[in-house]
């Protein structure tokens, strides 16, 4: 069997180049008997995966990503006798001499529009139904994907295999006491603190604007509200916080004992997860909740929205609230910080379910479908 990648998504700063490049990394060491030829729309990747034998690596050009998609692609995976092509994002070549295979996630230009440019919206309310009756199997990272779907496309989607990603390698329990207070140290951090993890700019927009999806705002509400009865700080790491909370009205006492580190890489993060008594992720409509896995990875206790997929992925593992409640955010971020053994027995689960996430059990599931999808497509 021979595997054509596209590989476009490795040019984009997301999660699913993160996806991309673990799955691929994963198959090709697991398979050396399978063929891959992977399509790179630039030459910044080509060579990535040059160490194993049973790939090729092509950096196929095309003027436009859509011609790209549509044409370079399909015509490459032709001349290279591909036996199926799986694009570790969301389309498709709707017109392939093989079949053809794609990931899906969570339908957001329908459940948060304003959050896109108007001609992204357009597009792919336009094209994601052709792309879905296309494909003849389909790669979600949970079932909320599929779920959300069928609810606003009204399509079957009965032909997919759940796939989820796991954690980054760096998100594990550290037992270097050491280093965890030299990171605390350089970064003037308090001695109790919970944290947030949170993004406010929006990769689905060109513009420089913020984005409030994760809902931010919520965590500080319920830290506000019971602050006065833990020892604990709140810290926020992530990108522009500080600069989007002022410009949002916050100041002054709201900030009160409120920490924002900025952005931190994952060989810093891991460090503040394994200091924290506790992680907050309040999203409104939280895709899969990648934040929520390496922060259960790390040993931190979790209390998630009850909405989006962070449910699932707790799957009784994290302490679930409404994101549309501070007060029932604080209720429970009290009932959590305020009881250590409750907090030793969350510990416990989110590591077992953290567990429960690796990149060799995805790879094997996603060849499985392929080779379903080739098999059934050499049928008479």
């Amino acid at each position: 069997m021979k595997v054509a990648i596209m590989m476009r998504v490795m040019d984009q700063p997301s999660g699913y180049g993160f996806f991309a490049e673990n799955l691929v990394d994963t198959m090709l060491r697991l398979e050396p008997g399978i063929s891959f030829v992977l399509f790179y729309r630039t030459s910044k990747w080509v060579g990535r995966f040059s160490s194993f034998k049973n790939v090729k690596e092509i950096q196929v050009w095309a003027p436009h990503k859509l011609a790209w998609d549509q044409v370079a692609v399909p015509y490459r995976a032709w001349v290279e006798k591909a036996d199926v092509i799986l694009n570790p994002k969301f389309t498709v070549p709707l017109f392939s001499r093989c079949p053809v295979t794609m990931c899906l996630m969570e339908p957001a230009w329908w459940a948060w529009p304003e959050h896109y440019e108007w001609w992204d919206v357009k597009y792919m309310k336009l094209m994601l139904p052709l792309y879905l009756r296309k494909a003849a199997h389909l790669f979600p990272w949970c079932n909320f994907h599929v779920e959300e779907m069928r609810k606003y496309l009204r399509l079957p989607l009965n032909n997919f295999t759940i796939t989820p990603p796991a954690p980054r390698n760096e998100f594990r329990v550290i037992e270097d006491a050491q280093a965890l207070e030299e990171f605390r140290v350089s970064h003037q951090l308090p001695r109790r603190f919970l944290v947030v993890v949170t993004r406010v700019d929006h990769i689905g927009n060109d513009k420089r604007t913020f984005f409030c999806g994760k809902n931010v705002e919520t965590a500080l509400r319920a830290f506000n509200l019971c602050k006065k009865d833990i020892p604990h700080d709140l810290v926020i790491a992530g990108r522009d916080v500080r600069e989007y909370l002022s410009q949002t009205g916050w100041n002054g006492e709201d900030l009160e004992r409120v920490h924002c580190t900025g952005f931190l890489p994952a060989q810093d993060l891991v460090k503040l997860l394994n200091l924290a008594d506790l992680f907050v992720q309040p999203s409104f409509y939280e895709g899969f909740g990648m934040a929520q896995l390496e922060a259960m990875a790390s040993g931190c206790p979790v209390i998630a929205s009850r909405t989006g997929a962070c449910s699932e992925l707790a799957a009784g593992s994290a302490i679930l609230a409404d994101p549309y409640r501070p007060e029932d955010f604080a209720e429970k971020i009290l009932r959590v910080l305020n009881h250590e053994d409750h907090r030793k027995e969350m510990r416990t689960k989110g590591l077992e379910r953290a567990s429960d996430f690796d990149w060799e059990k995805t790879a094997r599931l996603v060849l499985e479908g392929l080779t379903k999808v080739v098999e059934s497509s050499n049928d008479p």
